[in-house]
């Protein structure tokens, strides 16, 4: 059975472990900002292996990228479950657990953004089954990766939305 639950310090060498698809210094800078209350970082363990995320952060007005990017809703940040877990409900019970502390905070609702080839096919349509509305057009969505210095990124993306 899966388990979500809040990421916990107890957690975190099993989290770096299990789930090398980020840099172990991302986990920790997420478990920093779960523990200040910045965002909510939940992670989905099986038989006792952490084998996927996703944080939640409410809207910022000290961060005015961020405060455009939220648009007023609490934003999903970075669900993932490792490709050998996927298709097992794990996803859906992250952004069960996020939209929990959403509503509990008072969010008008739930912003993320996917990525539009292929590869996202799954997630939009998770998305979708979940109540999220696709807004339309494609923009782009540019980040850099602090824990590879240089490395700029940008990608072709589609924002959804879940009312409450």
């Amino acid at each position: 059975m899966i388990v979500v639950r809040p990421l916990d310090r107890s957690d975190l060498e099993a989290v770096i472990a299990d789930l090398p698809a980020r840099a172990p210094d991302m986990h920790r800078r997420r478990l920093e900002q779960h523990e200040s209350g910045d965002s909510v970082w939940f992670v989905a363990w099986l038989d006792g292996r952490a084998i996927g995320f996703v944080g939640v952060g409410m809207q910022n007005d000290r961060d005015v990228d961020e405060m455009v990017e939220a648009r007023g809703y609490a934003l999903v940040e970075d669900l993932y479950v490792e490709d050998a877990y996927r298709r097992r409900g794990a996803a859906r019970a992250l952004m069960d657990a996020i939209e929990g502390v959403a509503r509990e905070a008072g969010m008008p609702g739930m912003i993320l953004d996917t990525g539009v080839d292929e590869y996202f096919t799954p997630a939009r349509a998770l998305y979708s089954s979940l109540g999220y509305v696709d807004q339309g057009g494609v923009y782009l969505g540019g980040w850099s990766d602090p824990d590879r210095p240089g490395v700029n990124l940008v990608d072709p993306l589609t924002a959804w939305i879940k009312h409450f």
